[in-house]
């Protein structure tokens, strides 16, 4: 069986264009076995078999709570490719017709909220990062420092400042993303208050 192996970089607020791109390489014929987020592997069947879909759990995929929910969705005739940390890749035979993980509004606005707080915990992980590079060069100087960096790191003064500033770039990101995942979640509110 032919295999090809893809290196491509999806971020997690992106999760329905990498669920496009990978029906999208089913369509082509090539069906996706495994991954590890970056690495997709895929093998060569017929084209259009399956239907894939992406989800982030709650938790990881070898808890409790998430065997049950993958043994419920296996009896539904949903196979887990693979999983990527709390990531899970969900495929379906496209002869079973489509299907979707996110049925109603509120299981949808429930996995944006897990989304969300993902990249609220990488925000403040990208934040505390930048206050520690702050810090780090407002001490590059002093003896201590040099003593415990040792020549390199303490001759270094831009390199402090050069890493704070990516690390405050990816910040801003995510705190745009972030944005944009509140908005969306707003949206789908107000749509579930105009349907009740």
């Amino acid at each position: 069986m032919n295999r090809k192996v893809v290196h491509k970089v999806f971020w997690a607020w992106g999760f329905e264009k990498e669920e496009r791109w990978l029906n999208d390489m089913a369509a082509l014929g090539w069906n996706l076995v495994d991954t590890t987020g970056v690495r997709y592997v895929f093998e060569q069947g017929t084209p259009g078999e399956y239907c894939y879909k992406l989800e982030l759990l709650n938790t990881l995929p070898s808890t409790a709570e998430s065997e049950r929910y993958l043994r419920f969705m296996e009896d539904a005739g949903i196979e887990q490719v693979a999983a990527c940390g709390r990531w899970v890749y969900f495929r379906r035979r496209a002869e079973d017709g489509p299907f979707d993980l996110f049925s109603d509004l509120d299981s949808r606005i429930t996995h944006l909220r897990r989304i969300r707080t993902l990249l609220l915990v990488l925000l403040g992980v990208e934040l505390l990062a930048v206050v520690f590079q702050l810090v780090a060069f407002a001490h590059v100087n002093t003896p201590n420092f040099k003593q415990v960096m040792g020549p390199v790191l303490s001759a270094g003064d831009p390199l402090f400042l050069g890493i704070a500033a990516i690390l405050l770039v990816i910040a801003v990101v995510l705190a745009v993303q972030v944005i944009r995942i509140a908005r969306q979640i707003g949206r789908l509110k107000k749509e579930r208050a105009i349907r009740e």
